[in-house]
């Protein structure tokens, strides 16, 4: 090993000594949830570190049967898919024109969407709630779907505009000549073209939504309509919880959201790369 190989070594020590720290940190939560899925309360209690005395799936099923958490998933499975799918529809066909289009007004537009994501939409809760009552949106899965998908679009749409930047004009000329509609450009054309770009805003958005207690916590009253973070909540007691359980819980919620990951991860790794030459 040359004195030049060793030089580089020491100076990515520090980095490495960071990620392991990091890693530490996130595996050890991790463990816990996990081993804790096959405990009783009182093992759990007795020691948090400990392997089960008995591995049994009990806690899964009572928090499958028991705690009807399956409406739940499905409440959250289709905020998600639904807020997922309006975002990315709605934030392409706005990228589209401001990215590809020769309009003075495109870069105060995208600073207008750009905006949106640094403002925290929890200062407007009040205003939102009394417009949610206005629409008639409480205690719906479509309410919660428009709030989603309006919070997310000035992320999608600053992603998807600076990935359809860089695209070579030849794409969509090429189709106009041969007839093709600006719709049919933009879906059949320039959104398989940035499978990347659309990986990272369905998994982003999908995380942000599947993860949310704040807005079920406001908008949602009725138990048929509760989201998997918000019906969680519901499994602890004032005076007793079963803590197996509720582990049992918080790993199913995991579960579509780890594996949506997995999918993906080849195009988000695409997509992580190629910002870097996004100008």
């Amino acid at each position: 090993m040359t004195n030049l190989d060793v030089s580089q070594r020491i100076r990515q020590l520090p980095g490495w000594i960071v990620l392991a720290l990091w890693a530490l940190v996130v595996a050890v939560p991790l463990y816990i949830l996990v081993v804790s899925c096959f405990k009783t309360t009182a093992e759990i209690y007795g020691d948090k570190f400990g392997l089960p005395t008995n591995w049994t799936l009990d806690n899964f099923a009572n928090a499958w049967t028991q705690a009807q958490f399956a409406r739940y998933m499905w409440n959250s499975f289709a905020v998600t898919g639904g807020a997922v799918i309006l975002t990315l529809v709605v934030s392409a066909m706005a990228a589209f024109p401001l990215s590809r289009y020769q309009l003075g007004w495109s870069s105060p537009v995208l600073a207008f969407f750009l905006a949106g994501v640094m403002l925290p939409i929890r200062l407007a809760s009040v205003e939102l709630f009394s417009l949610m009552k206005t629409l008639d949106l409480l205690d719906s899965r479509l309410g919660l779907i428009l709030v989603y998908s309006a919070i997310r679009i000035p992320f999608a749409v600053f992603i998807l505009a600076n990935f359809m930047r860089v695209l070579p004009r030849e794409l969509e000329e090429a189709a106009r000549l041969d007839g093709a509609k600006e719709w049919r450009i933009l879906f059949r054309i320039i959104l398989p073209t940035i499978k990347p770009a659309v990986a990272i805003v369905a998994i982003f958005t999908a995380i942000a939504v599947w993860n949310d207690f704040f807005f079920p916590l406001i908008f949602i009253f009725d138990d048929a309509y509760k989201t998997v973070p918000l019906a969680i909540t519901t499994f602890i007691g004032q005076f007793r919880t079963d803590w197996g359980m509720v582990f049992a819980a918080l790993a199913i919620s995991m579960m579509p959201v780890l594996v949506m990951y997995l999918l993906l991860a080849r195009q988000i790794r695409e997509g992580v790369g190629a910002t870097g030459g996004l100008k």
